[in-house]
């Protein structure tokens, strides 16, 4: 993320936070857990991130991709199943 000292940039959402829930895609609708690789601004001057999910938990296979803020969440601790350990 590069800086200007004349237009400072606000920094993306939740820019600490790198596990998320993927929302949805063109084709298919959500949720998946994803984590977030990097952020970078489009040229209308809104926020996306680079994103690794797993879109079927059955299949080996995970997907990256790019999304707009608003197609992810941040991930809670409380939505964390049972059983399983927050990495975060």
């Amino acid at each position: 993320m590069g800086s200007n000292r004349r237009y400072p940039r606000e920094p993306p959402p939740d820019a600490n936070r790198r596990h998320c829930w993927v929302l949805g895609t063109a084709y298919e609708r959500g949720p998946w857990p994803g984590l977030i690789l990097e952020w970078r601004r489009t040229n209308a001057d809104d926020w996306m991130a680079r994103v690794v999910y797993v879109p079927n938990a059955r299949e080996a296979k995970s997907v990256e991709a790019w999304f707009a803020a608003g197609l992810l969440r941040p991930l809670e601790p409380s939505q964390v199943p049972r059983g399983q350990v927050d990495f975060r």
